[in-house]
């Protein structure tokens, strides 16, 4: 009896210990890259956009080319162009014969009309037209050639560091290449414009030539009529390249970037840009730790000025991503200069405030002057010997 006792607890631990096995593969698969065995994308990221987190990613510093994704640089550098004034919406370009001869995404042009900026940027942002593309980059730098040289300086400035230009339009090109990761960077530099938030979420569209003659543009980014959480985006598509499609989607407060590069057909880029952000949704939320909008408590001395103490402001808000449920303790070191002599101007960096979780450096934001500290006049000086020796 006490043998068939024994031998029956033995068989319960082995299930036991068979359940707790599968238990713990199924945990240690939900949160990592095995979830997305399935993917045909040679590469892809998800990243929060607020705190430019990875959540998941695989191979995002690969170099490929990326197809129509050339052309967020295209628009955003389009849109710089008009917000420094010098290039307007309302501006008209005459469509060159080589803009007019670009294959590919359309938008028709004809040679030798006038079409206005408005009506070529939202063609390439909706319908990634190419002979539009090459227009833009002509009327803004006198060749196509030459907006490519402006297109590579703007990248190096925002730190693409594995990306290269070689046309305004991403068709197949020698020595053309850009990463999952350096298209993060674009995408969320082009999406901080209102004109490109507006133009990419349009689905569908007339574009009107001069002659009368009707283009209909269909957004080529099927996620901003079939995913409710999409933002904006821009695909891709050549040989060379596969399918790919960068985008932005946002639920609730967390707002997320996903970029699928190389995938194997048209389908696969959204239904896996689906996948990491419906992953990204159910699993992640971002947290705000500092909110630059509230009044900052602290103060600062200051000699040589009217005052003898400074406010203080922080300079941007800063959020931290956390998973759901995740109780760890995130705290805020605040180190300020002891003292400052004026004058100085508004937005001077005079501190730092360290965020921290768990021990570790998760973020830094200045501490600056909220107004500027004058230097103190001759009466204000008196003013201040008086009062100190109560005269």
């Amino acid at each position: 009896m006490k043998k068939i006792i024994f031998s029956l607890i033995c068989l319960t631990l082995l299930i036991c210990l068979s359940i707790t096995n599968v238990l713990s593969a199924s945990v240690s698969a939900y949160y990592d890259d095995t979830l997305f065995n399935n993917f045909t994308s040679s590469s892809y990221i998800l990243l929060d956009a607020d705190s430019g987190t990875i959540i998941v990613n695989k191979n995002a510093n690969e170099k490929l080319q990326v197809a129509s994704i050339c052309k967020l640089m295209t628009s955003l550098i389009t849109m710089e162009k008009i917000e420094a004034g010098d290039l307007s919406l309302d501006s008209e370009i005459l469509a060159s014969e080589h803009a007019a001869s670009m294959e590919g995404s359309q938008a028709f042009l004809d040679a030798g009309s006038k079409y206005k900026v408005s009506e070529l940027l939202k063609s390439v942002i909706v319908a990634s037209a190419n002979d539009s593309a090459v227009a833009l980059a002509e009327a803004i730098a006198g060749s196509e050639q030459a907006f490519v040289n402006l297109m590579n300086e703007k990248a190096k400035e925002l730190g693409m560091n594995n990306t290269v230009y070689a046309n305004a339009t991403g068709l197949p090109a020698a020595n053309q290449y850009s990463t999952a990761f350096d298209t993060t960077i674009v995408l969320k530099n082009a999406t901080s414009h209102d004109i490109y938030k507006q133009y990419s979420n349009i689905w569908m569209d007339s574009f009107v030539h001069p002659s009368g003659r009707v283009t209909e543009l269909v957004n080529t980014n099927r996620l901003i009529k079939y995913y409710d959480y999409c933002k904006s985006g821009k695909t891709g598509f050549t040989d060379e390249a596969g399918y790919c499609l960068s985008s932005t989607a946002s639920n609730g407060n967390l707002n997320l970037i996903a970029v699928t590069l190389k995938c194997a057909n048209p389908q696969d880029r959204f239904k896996e840009s689906m996948e990491l952000y419906n992953y990204g949704f159910a699993n992640f939320e971002n947290k705000k730790i500092i909110d630059s909008s509230i009044p900052f408590d602290k103060t600062i001395k200051v000699t040589g000025a009217k005052n003898n103490q400074a406010p203080l402001s922080l300079k941007n808000n800063f959020s931290a991503l956390v998973k759901k449920g995740d109780k760890s303790e995130i705290s805020i070191n605040y180190e300020i200069k002891n003292v400052i002599k004026a004058p100085l101007k508004a937005g001077e960096k005079v501190g730092c405030a360290t965020i921290v979780k768990e021990g570790k450096i998760i973020g830094e934001v200045d501490i600056v002057l909220a107004e500027d500290v004058l230097k103190a006049s001759y009466g204000d000086t008196i003013s201040k010997i008086v009062n100190l020796w109560g005269i």
